[in-house]
């Protein structure tokens, strides 16, 4: 198949020449020798000078229109790859301050994470400080209740002391006694 360019250049004046397809009658049909003679020993004439000089005017616009296509191809072109880039260097911007937000959520995390694991040491501490405490405290109050219960055991063993006297209350009762 012909490119555009190869048709644009294709010798018409061979086309025209009789070879090929012809729309003319039989009767009016040039003969072989006629053909070839005109063919070998071209002769100039008006109307294959102005089907040359329109092919070559129509070629020249049809290069025109295609160097105009591909002019508007390369600004098409170079607009769209400013917008990529826009679009591109858009996306670039928008990650930059995700990561920068999230490198400080992520700071503000450490941090939280790190207050409570202080917290979480301290409560430890003050747990472990409190349950020697409770087992200190169960010792000593076993050990008062040990205590109660033998000062008890000796009340309600031995006879009840004398209750105490006034020193002028012996005199009186020696002098009843008697």
């Amino acid at each position: 198949m012909l490119s555009v360019q190869e048709a644009l250049d294709f010798d018409l004046d061979a086309m025209t020449s009789g070879f090929g397809f012809t729309p003319w009658a039989a009767d009016t049909c040039p003969t072989l020798e006629q053909l070839m003679a005109s063919s070998a020993s071209p002769s100039p004439s008006s109307s294959l000078d102005d089907n040359a000089a329109a092919a070559e005017e129509e070629n020249g616009e049809v290069e025109e229109e295609e160097e105009r296509r591909r002019q508007r191809r390369k600004v098409s072109n170079r607009l769209s790859a400013r917008r990529s880039r826009a679009r591109k260097q858009q996306r670039l911007e928008e990650l930059r301050g995700e990561s920068a937000r999230l490198r400080a959520e992520n700071r503000e995390l450490a941090a939280r994470l790190h207050a409570v694991a202080r917290h979480g040491l301290a409560a430890r501490c003050q747990n472990a400080r409190l349950r020697a405490e409770a087992t200190a405290l169960a010792r000593r109050l076993l050990a008062l209740q040990r205590l109660a219960r033998g000062r008890h055991m000796m009340i309600t063993a031995s006879p009840p002391p004398p209750p105490p006297t006034a020193p002028g209350a012996a005199a009186v009762l020696a002098s009843l006694m008697a």
